[in-house]
C-alpha cells in the first residue's frame, strides 16, 4: 500500500514536471510565432535601427491632422525574408503602434490591380518593392532603396535613412507644400534637370519663370538659377531681372532664397549676376579646377569635394552627418569654377561660409588663357546667410547658396543614394523650407547594428533563458518527487 502511495505521487511529480516543460516549449513556440508575425521585438541594437528616435518622434507628435497610410506591395511575411524590406515594414509597424493617424496596408496589385489606381490615382504600375505613402487624396511613392544610404565604395547598403524619408513623406502630406521656382530664358537647364525632379519629392510646387515677362511670386520660397549660359538683365536693360532677384532676395513678408550653379565655361558671360552675388559675399572665378588625386575622372575634372571641419561656420552644418559617419559617402563636383569669397566677418548681416572646398591638391587653371592662377583648397559651395530682425527683435534668416559647379545637380549624382550630392541639396532644402524638411535625423549606420551589451551578457542571458530556466522547474520536480517517495 505505501509503494502504491509513493508510485501516486512520483508518478504525479514527474508528470507535472513533463506538463510544465511542454507548456513552457509550447507558450515559447507560439510567442515566437505571434512575434514574427507581428513584428514583437526588443531593440537592443546600438542605434535603434527598429526603434522611432527622439527627433523622429518631435516631428512625428505634431503631425496627425490627416490620416496616413503607409501601403506595400509585398505579402508581409514574404518581406521578414528582406533585410531591407524587413526593416522598412519593422518601422512602418513600429509608427503605426505608436500614433494612431498612421497605418499600415497591403496591396495585392495581381489580384486586385484595379485597387491600385483607386487607392494611388496616376500610378498603373508598381516594384514589388516600393512603398506608398498616402492621405488619401496625394501620395508620395518611393522605391525600398530610398530608405537607405549606399556606401559609394562597395556599392551596399550600408545606413537606413527611414526615419528621414518617412519623415519627409508625412510633413508633405500634412502641411501645405511651398513654392520652388526655376528661372529660364538664359539657356538654363531646367526640365531636363533631376533637380526639379528633387524639389518635387521634397514635396516644393515647382514652377518655371522667365523673369523678362513676369515678378517672381510673392509665395515662392526659392528661386533657383540652374546653369545659365547667358548674363541676366540689369540695370542697363529694358527689364531688370536682376533688380527682380535683389527684390525677392529683401521682402519682408516670405523671406527668399535663392540657389545659383554655374560652370567654369559659362561663369565669365555672369558680369550682372555676379555683382548680385558679390553684395552676398561671393563671386565666381573664372577658371576651371582640376585634381589628379582627388578625383572619379581621367581628365581630373570631376574632383572629390572636402567637407568642411565643424568650426569653418554655417555652411559646415550641410555636411555635419557626414562626419560624423565612419565610412562617408563621396561628394562629386565636375568641372568646377572656384568661388571667391568677399568678407571674412558678418558684414552688413550678411556671414559667409563654405559648403564645400576642393582638396589642397587642385589647381586652378584660367578659363581664358589657360594658365595656372591658384592651387590649394578652394570653395566649390558657399553659403551666405542674412539675418533680419522682426518688428519684435524676432530674428530670421535667408540665403543664398552658390555652387561652382552645374554638374553637382546631374541626375548621375543625385539619382540614387551612392554619392552624397543628394543628402546635400536636401539639407538645403532643410534651411531654405524650414518646416518642410525634417532637422536632425540622421542616418543609422548598419556597422553598428550590434547588441549593446557584451558577449559575455549575451551568452549569460541567452544560457539563463533556454536552459536555466527549465533546469529550475526541473529540480523543483524532482525534489517534489524526492519528498514524496518518503511519504
Amino acid at each position: 500500500m505505501m509503494n502504491n502511495k509513493k508510485l501516486k505521487y512520483g508518478s504525479f511529480a514527474v508528470a507535472f514536471t513533463v506538463m510544465v516543460l511542454a507548456v513552457l516549449i509550447l507558450v515559447n513556440f507560439v510567442f515566437a510565432a505571434i512575434a514574427q508575425n507581428k513584428s514583437l521585438y526588443v531593440d537592443m541594437t546600438k542605434e535603434q535601427l527598429y526603434s522611432v528616435s527622439k527627433e523622429a518622434d518631435a516631428i512625428y507628435s505634431t503631425l496627425g491632422e490627416k490620416e496616413i497610410e503607409i501601403i506595400f506591395f509585398t505579402e508581409f511575411d514574404k518581406m521578414l525574408n528582406n533585410k531591407t524590406q524587413k526593416l522598412v515594414y519593422e518601422y512602418a509597424n513600429k509608427l503605426s503602434e505608436k500614433y494612431d493617424f498612421i497605418s499600415v496596408d497591403y496591396i495585392d496589385v495581381i489580384e486586385n490591380p484595379t485597387e491600385l489606381e483607386n487607392r494611388l490615382p496616376g500610378v498603373s504600375k508598381v516594384s514589388f518593392t516600393d512603398v506608398a505613402i498616402t492621405n488619401g487624396q496625394d501620395f508620395r511613392k518611393y522605391s525600398v532603396e530610398k530608405f537607405f544610404t549606399i556606401d559609394s565604395e562597395t556599392g551596399g547598403v550600408f545606413a537606413f535613412n527611414g526615419e528621414y524619408r518617412f519623415a519627409t513623406a508625412f510633413m508633405q502630406l500634412t502641411y501645405e507644400s511651398m513654392l520652388a521656382c526655376f528661372t529660364v530664358g538664359h539657356g538654363e537647364t531646367t526640365s531636363s534637370s533631376y533637380m526639379m525632379t528633387l524639389f518635387k519629392d521634397a514635396g516644393f510646387d515647382v514652377k518655371e519663370i522667365d523673369l523678362m515677362k513676369e515678378d517672381i511670386p510673392e509665395e515662392a520660397r526659392v528661386l533657383i538659377v540652374n546653369d545659365p549660359v547667358s548674363d541676366f538683365a540689369g540695370d542697363k536693360d529694358e527689364v531688370n531681372e536682376i533688380e527682380k532677384v535683389r527684390k525677392f532676395l529683401s521682402q519682408r513678408a516670405v523671406l527668399g532664397n535663392l540657389m545659383v550653379f554655374s560652370s567654369a565655361e559659362n561663369s565669365l558671360n555672369l558680369t550682372n549676376l555676379n555683382e548680385l552675388l558679390w553684395d552676398w559675399g561671393v563671386r565666381f572665378t573664372p577658371a576651371y579646377v582640376e585634381d589628379k588625386e582627388n578625383t572619379i575622372s581621367s581628365d581630373y575634372q570631376s574632383v572629390i569635394a572636402r567637407y568642411p571641419a565643424e568650426d569653418e561656420g554655417a555652411g559646415a552644418g550641410f555636411t555635419k552627418k557626414f562626419r560624423e559617419m565612419e565610412n562617408p559617402p563621396k561628394t562629386i563636383a565636375k568641372n568646377v569654377t572656384p568661388i571667391e569669397i568677399r568678407w571674412e566677418e558678418t558684414h552688413d548681416f550678411i556671414t559667409v561660409s563654405s559648403v564645400l572646398k576642393t582638396h589642397d591638391t587642385a589647381i586652378a587653371y584660367s578659363t581664358e588663357s589657360g594658365d595656372e592662377v591658384d592651387k590649394g583648397e578652394m570653395n566649390i559651395m558657399t553659403v551666405s546667410t542674412k539675418m533680419t530682425l522682426g518688428d519684435n527683435y524676432e530674428k530670421y534668416y535667408n540665403y543664398v547658396l552658390c555652387a561652382g559647379t552645374s554638374s553637382f545637380v546631374d541626375e548621375t549624382y543625385l539619382n540614387g543614394n551612392v554619392y552624397g550630392n543628394t543628402d546635400i541639396i536636401y539639407e538645403v532644402m532643410r534651411a531654405f523650407g524650414k518646416e518642410m524638411v525634417p532637422v536632425d535625423l540622421d542616418f543609422k549606420v548598419f556597422d553598428n547594428e550590434s547588441l549593446d551589451v557584451t558577449l559575455k551578457q549575451a551568452n549569460g542571458w541567452s544560457v539563463t533563458l533556454t536552459c536555466g530556466i527549465p533546469v529550475i522547474i526541473l529540480a523543483l520536480g524532482l525534489v517534489m518527487w524526492a519528498k514524496r517517495r518518503h511519504l
